[in-house]
C-alpha cells in the first residue's frame, strides 16, 4: 500500500511539474526549440575544439603560451553561450537533449569553410584540428607549419560557421515570429559575432604581415 502511495505522489509530481512547464511556454514552437539545442551543440563543440588548440600551443615542440592562453579564453567564451541558450530554453519553457559531442566534426566543418576560402586561405584542411583529433592528414610536415596563423585562419572559419549558424536561426526566429528570440539573438550573439570575427581577421593579416619565427614569437607575447 505504501509503495502505491509513493508511486502515485511521483506520478502526480511529474504531472505537475510538465503542467508547470506547459504554463510557463508561449510562442515557442518546437522547431525553434531544437534549433536553438543545435547552436548550443555547436557552441559546446567550438568551446571543445579551442580547448584542444589551446593544449596543441602549450606542448613542449610549440611553446606560444600566449595563444594557449588566448584559445583558452576563447573556449570558456564559448562555453559561456552555450550556457547562455540552455538558460535561454529553459526559461522559454523549451526541452535540451545532450548528445556527445564529436570533435571531428567540427574539424570537418573547419575543412569545408577552409575550401569555400581557398583563395583566402590556400589550404582545404585545418591541419591542427586535424592532428589533435589523432586522426591521418593530408598535411605537409608539421615543421612546416605557421602554427600561428593556421590556428588564426581557422579560428575565423569557425567563428564564420557559428555566425551563420546563428544567422539561420534568426531567419527561422522571424518565420515563426518569435520576437523575443530574434531580440536575444541581436543584442547578446550577433553583435558579439561581428565583433570577434572583425577582430580574428584582423590578427589573421597581422600574422601574414610578420611571417613565422620571430615576428610570431613577438605576436605571442602581445596576445
Amino acid at each position: 500500500m505504501l509503495k502505491l502511495i509513493i508511486v502515485q505522489a511521483l506520478v502526480g509530481f511529474c504531472l505537475a511539474t510538465y503542467h508547470n512547464v506547459d504554463r510557463i511556454q508561449q510562442n515557442y514552437d518546437e522547431k525553434i526549440n531544437s534549433k536553438i539545442v543545435q547552436q548550443i551543440q555547436y557552441e559546446l563543440k567550438a568551446s571543445y575544439l579551442y580547448q584542444a588548440y589551446s593544449h596543441y600551443f602549450g606542448r613542449a615542440d610549440v611553446a606560444l603560451p600566449g595563444f594557449a592562453k588566448w584559445f583558452e579564453k576563447a573556449s570558456l567564451e564559448e562555453r559561456k553561450h552555450a550556457t547562455g541558450l540552455i538558460d535561454y530554453v529553459n526559461k522559454r519553457g523549451g526541452q535540451v537533449s545532450f548528445s556527445s559531442l564529436d570533435y571531428s566534426s567540427m574539424c570537418s566543418e573547419l575543412d569545408k569553410e577552409l575550401s569555400r576560402n581557398w583563395n583566402s586561405f590556400g589550404r582545404n584542411e585545418a591541419c591542427i584540428c586535424t592532428f589533435m583529433s589523432m586522426k591521418q592528414s593530408s598535411c605537409s610536415d608539421r615543421g612546416s607549419w605557421k602554427n600561428g596563423l593556421y590556428a588564426m585562419q581557422d579560428t575565423l572559419a569557425l567563428e564564420r560557421f557559428v555566425n551563420k549558424n546563428l544567422l539561420d536561426l534568426h531567419t527561422s526566429a522571424g518565420e515563426y515570429n518569435d520576437v523575443h528570440l530574434a531580440h536575444v539573438l541581436e543584442h547578446e550573439y550577433l553583435d558579439e559575432q561581428v565583433e570577434a570575427i572583425k577582430s580574428i581577421g584582423d590578427f589573421v593579416r597581422q600574422l601574414e604581415r610578420v611571417g613565422d619565427g620571430l615576428g610570431e614569437y613577438l605576436f605571442d607575447k602581445d596576445l
